[in-house]
């Protein structure tokens, strides 16, 4: 139980450092310049968030505390649509940037975090509803060294069983 409750206290807090970042750049460089990276760091906050809540509702399960089943995975098949959305919009969102930069993408408008801060939500979508990629102890190694290959993500085995 301790680890889930590590789980999502440290996603939580990395879903506000990140926020964080983001309005410390934005005033450092101004908004215009930095759309793009923008939209992935709130879209990394916005799947960070995500598995907080997850996480969170996972712990208070083992605690005993009553979760309301069928709201709850209806809200996790939302948040799931809504990120497919934001995964076809990165494209979009960069195009927009090039065009109000002037049609010009590179350091100035930090593009190389940018780039960092989108392909970040897109691994930690991955993470959430497809494939656990992050493997962190003993147990996670040992059965993808056994099995070689990566494991169902557990909100993934969670949403498909009908069950948080």
């Amino acid at each position: 139980m301790h680890k889930i409750q590590w789980t999502y206290q440290v996603e939580g807090m990395n879903a506000f450092m990140f926020f964080g970042i983001m309005i410390f750049c934005i005033l450092t460089f101004g908004f215009t310049d930095l759309i793009f990276f923008t939209y992935g760091i709130l879209f990394s906050c916005y799947i960070l968030m995500q598995g907080t809540y997850y996480w969170w509702l996972k712990y208070s399960s083992l605690k005993g505390e009553p979760i309301p089943q069928p709201r709850v995975l209806d809200r996790f098949r939302t948040f799931k649509t809504s990120d497919h959305i934001g995964i076809l919009l990165i494209p979009v969102v960069l195009c927009l940037q090039w065009f109000i930069s002037g049609k010009q993408l590179n350091s100035s408008n930090l593009l190389g975090w940018a780039l960092f801060a989108n392909f970040f939500a897109v691994l930690e979508y991955i993470n959430y509803y497809q494939k656990q990629l992050m493997y962190d102890n003993r147990y996670d190694f040992r059965y993808l060294r056994l099995n070689r290959k990566l494991k169902e993500a557990p909100l993934s085995k969670d949403l498909i069983n009908n069950r948080i």
